[in-house]
């Protein structure tokens, strides 16, 4: 698995320095945000680690959560109420 690792290594290497220097675009915002991913699909604990920085830090910030949600294909947002299925 080591070449395998290296050449992973690598392509994230590339992948940063594009960023430095500006090939790739970088987006900021003025407000925290905090991702929560990995290249795992699932199974992984990504959702309930999600509720829980929800728990943790909603009674000192304004919290808003956004999912891609698993397996979509359509684009674009949609809001979520307690009504939605």
């Amino acid at each position: 698995m080591y070449p395998v690792a290296l050449l992973y290594g690598m392509m994230n290497l590339l992948r940063n320095k594009c960023y430095d220097w500006g090939i790739l675009k970088r987006t900021t915002f003025d407000f925290p945000v905090i991702s929560v991913g990995n290249l795992t699909m699932g199974g992984s604990g990504k959702t309930p680690h999600v509720e829980y920085l929800i728990r943790l830090l909603k009674h000192s910030f304004k919290i808003a959560t956004l999912s891609r949600g698993y397996g979509r294909t359509t684009k674009g947002f949609y809001l979520a109420t307690e009504k939605s299925h």
